[in-house]
């Protein structure tokens, strides 16, 4: 009997949790969407609920015990492989891996601006992360996407990796970050051919069509 997931995070479709969502549901995986309340994620990190005291967290109840899985990549990971969106090759997994682990990275490049309560040292801060630091990231993806011969970072084979960096690059050109353009992404087109295919499926639609917020 297949376990039955529960899959924990805020009413948001920040990349970190929607990847994993968008891969169960591409996959036909049965899966409950709990969607946290702040009140509810303080709650459970005092009683110990989120082994690194984050969300999003994935619980997998087999019936005799529940076990629960957390980190993003890891999540991703488990979550594409049950549904097919995960390759088999190990080769091809460190490939796809990559990838996944590198957005936290690049997320990462925001963290100090987004702490920063002065909106002018924000939007300072902002200057060099637009116009450097966050153009080098979507270069080094601009790059893996060249070598291959679709648009997917596997080509012509969608896997979790094309779910999470198309949520990534959602999030940063969205508007929601002071001093961050909404044409970030303009200089790389095949990132933004990766975006398009992946908004194209017709499982992403549905979801996206019914849920998806930032």
């Amino acid at each position: 009997m297949a376990p039955k997931l529960t899959l924990i995070y805020f009413d948001s479709g920040f990349w970190r949790a929607e990847m994993c969502r968008l891969a169960l549901h591409i996959g036909g995986v049965e899966f409950a969407d709990r969607r946290c309340t702040r009140e509810e994620f303080r709650a459970g990190k005092l009683a110990g609920e989120w082994p690194f005291g984050s969300v999003p967290v994935l619980l997998v109840d087999d019936g005799a015990s529940v076990t629960r899985i957390a980190q993003s990549p890891s999540i991703a990971r488990y979550c594409g492989k049950l549904a097919g969106l995960y390759p088999t090759d190990y080769l091809a997994a460190a490939l796809v891996d990559q990838v996944l682990d590198s957005a936290n990275d690049c997320t990462a490049t925001l963290s100090t601006s987004m702490r920063e309560t002065d909106m002018v040292k924000r939007l300072e801060m902002r200057k060099d992360l637009a116009s450097a630091t966050l153009p080098t990231w979507l270069g080094y993806y601009e790059a893996l996407l060249e070598k291959t011969d679709g648009p997917f970072f596997a080509g012509e084979t969608l896997t979790v990796a094309d779910l999470c960096i198309a949520g990534l690059l959602g999030w940063l050109t969205s508007g929601v970050l002071d001093g961050i353009p909404t044409s970030l992404a303009d200089p790389f087109p095949r990132l933004i051919a990766l975006v398009g295919a992946v908004s194209k499926h017709p499982k992403v639609q549905e979801w996206t069509k019914l849920h998806a917020k930032l």
